[in-house]
């Protein structure tokens, strides 16, 4: 799919969705090379699950609806082979059972599956606004009928897309109804589905289709035959929510900063009223929260809005010169100087940190339009100020990060 096609395509979505506050469906947002590729990075990821070992983490397993434990036990020891689709192996693994399987914080297994998808969402993100909470991805794959949870509702603030992969159809039900929205999240779940039927929406989804979800409005999805689905959380976060958060952070930053300094005199207890003076600088406090605040929003910004950061590469060694690098305008790169030492580059979602130089901010722009520079060209214009080691560790950490591509010229 084309870029302008795709952008037209979400712009519809969000239209018949009156602004991400009505459920709504819509057909053919992915293209059959987004199919092809997500399935393919699925199966990295469920290897790379097994790969890491922690089997107890981020995956739910139901068989004829029953969440069942010790299956990735299961799986660990029964690999899908290089030659097999996802759905060829869990045929292997569940025979002839209902089952569905669920896999959390998909970003946090693969690089190149977060690209795609950043890509694919980047038109609603331009539309929409990126969400304070970030954006997150799992997965729903099996024949295991109705979602084994339940008519249920998303977390408050978590608006979901559904990503439809196929191969077979699947139907999503909903109910947007005044008296079930009021329904605090968690306080209630419905199984009785087949009686519930009749006051839903269904809205049938093919393979390439998507699926938008308020966070308020009840749901379940019906999926009778094999078949895959990503889903994107959208993250509105409240503002206490964001306000912890972000204490938190600032919490981390001042231990590591000043873990000696700071203490603050004995409170006089032969008084009522406290002495707020020592106790309370409004104006720090202020000036920290902001200076947090941006640059939490500046990572965010720089992972094209997903939460967590890219998984860092263990790369052995550079490319020996004379080579070229390139950015990726979907991750810009951005600047957050908080002091006059150094610079700070966000990539990612990620902090690289480097040396001082008045020509970085020509280099970042080039690279932030997807520009290709040659190793000659870098040197010519970071160095004197920087040593040939320094425009070396410049390249290394942002391939780390996954923030350029590097060829041979």
């Amino acid at each position: 799919m084309n870029n302008e096609k795709n952008s037209e395509t979400w712009k519809k979505l969000y239209h018949n969705s009156q602004e991400l506050t009505k459920p709504t469906s819509i057909n053919s947002i992915l293209s059959d090379d987004d199919v092809t590729f997500l399935k393919q990075e699925l199966k990295n990821i469920i290897n790379r699950f097994l790969d890491k070992g922690e089997l107890h983490k981020g995956i739910k397993v139901y068989i004829n609806h029953e969440l069942q434990n010790g299956i990735a036990e299961e799986m660990a020891a029964n690999r899908p082979k290089e030659n097999e689709t996802i759905e060829q192996w869990c045929i292997k693994l569940f025979g002839d059972q209902k089952f569905g399987v669920v896999f959390n914080s998909l970003e946090t297994f693969s690089n190149e599956f977060t690209e795609r998808m950043c890509h694919i969402v980047a038109p609603l993100l331009q539309k929409a606004g990126m969400p304070l909470g970030g954006l997150s991805f799992l997965f729903f794959m099996g024949n295991y009928g109705f979602t084994p949870f339940g008519i249920h509702k998303d977390a408050k603030g978590e608006d979901g897309f559904l990503f439809h992969l196929g191969p077979n159809d699947k139907g999503f039900y909903t109910w947007d109804i005044e008296e079930y929205n009021q329904i605090e999240h968690h306080t209630k779940v419905f199984h009785e589905v087949n009686a519930m039927l009749s006051t839903s929406t269904k809205y049938p989804l093919k393979a390439k289709s998507a699926m938008f979800i308020p966070y308020h409005v009840y749901h379940i999805a019906k999926t009778d035959e094999f078949s895959l689905s990503v889903v994107m959380d959208y993250i509105n976060p409240s503002r206490d929510y964001l306000e912890k958060t972000i204490a938190t952070q600032i919490a981390s930053s001042e231990l590591i900063k000043n873990p000696k300094v700071g203490y603050l005199p004995p409170v006089d207890t032969t008084t009522e009223e406290l002495d707020w003076n020592p106790l309370l600088n409004s104006k720090t406090w202020e000036n920290k929260y902001k200076n947090t605040l941006t640059k939490y929003i500046t990572q965010l910004k720089s992972n094209a809005g997903v939460l967590n950061p890219s998984i860092l590469q263990n790369k052995e060694g550079l490319l020996n010169p004379p080579f070229q690098i390139m950015g990726k305008t979907i991750f810009p790169l951005l600047l957050h100087t908080e002091n006059t030492e150094k610079t700070s580059i966000m990539a990612r979602g990620n902090e690289v940190v480097v040396s001082n130089n008045s020509q970085l901010s020509t280099i970042i722009e080039k690279l932030n339009t997807g520009e290709t520079i040659s190793f000659e060209e870098l040197q010519n214009h970071l160095t004197p100020t920087w040593e040939l080691m320094d425009v070396f560790d410049f390249v290394s950490q942002l391939a780390r990060v996954g923030a350029i591509t590097i060829c041979k010229e």
